[in-house]
């Protein structure tokens, strides 16, 4: 992967603001339904493989999530379930099949890792732009790609389990294919994505990686196949669908 600094700074640079709602508005479709694969990767290389189904639909400017595991036998049924408010911090609900229920995920519960992968529930959720001061940092080359470089940190009226986020955002489709996690002054997780392309009109991170750099831990997730603006039915957003496994 090449980093290479770029010899300006473009002239007529967008704030950092503005790229952050770039960002946070950039067209991911009205709906969609994804096959996708999570491998579980051991610092000595040896992987777990999951496979799981992701639909998404806009409900005005807010987004549902759901995320179904299919296998291995000891994940299947899994469901996970996020809500994003306006007002409020997302809603989010985790279904274990062995105890028939869902439960909410709460604040403080953020932080704990999603289904043992290497992101956390806070890693699962959009970042509203507004929770966070942004400075841009200037313009590098990311494997191709000229990007941004946008700095975040969290207001402290906003919980965040991080100090601040630092992003390679492609200047041309404002999607971030980096992001590093601080934590007390140092880089804790990377994520990347080794793969974009333009599926339907819309770039999509096929291959993407969460790496925990204090134990060399990966979760690799692929996308085997996805659509889009195919009509999802708003019902699947539901707590009674997510419990009706």
């Amino acid at each position: 992967m090449l980093l290479i600094l770029t010899d300006t700074f473009a002239e007529q640079q967008p704030s950092a603001e503005y790229i952050a709602q770039r960002i946070y508005d950039r067209d991911t479709g009205r709906d969609s339904h994804a096959a996708v694969l999570m491998k579980l990767i051991e610092k000595d290389g040896q992987s777990r493989v999951r496979e799981m189904e992701v639909w998404r639909r806009d409900f005005g400017e807010f987004k549902k999530t759901l995320i179904r595991f299919n296998s291995p036998a000891e994940i299947r049924g899994t469901g996970f379930l996020t809500w994003e408010n306006k007002s409020r911090d997302d809603d989010q609900y985790l279904f274990l099949p062995e105890l028939r229920r869902s439960r909410r995920i709460v604040s403080s519960q953020k932080d704990q890792k999603f289904v043992n992968s290497d992101f956390t529930y806070e890693d699962m959720q959009r970042r509203r732009v507004e929770k966070d001061v942004h400075h841009l940092l200037g313009s590098k080359i990311l494997s191709g790609f000229n990007c941004w470089v946008l700095e975040s940190t969290p207001k402290p009226s906003a919980e965040s389990q991080y100090e601040k986020f630092v992003a390679l955002v492609t200047r041309d489709s404002y999607v971030p294919i980096q992001i590093d996690y601080y934590k007390h002054g140092r880089v804790v997780k990377r994520y990347t994505v080794f793969n974009l392309q333009k599926i339907s009109g819309i770039w999509t991170d096929m291959v993407a990686e969460m790496a925990d750099l204090r134990n060399q831990h990966r979760t690799v997730l692929e996308v085997q196949k996805i659509s889009y603006n195919v009509n999802v039915d708003p019902n699947v957003f539901t707590v009674r669908n997510l419990e009706k496994y």
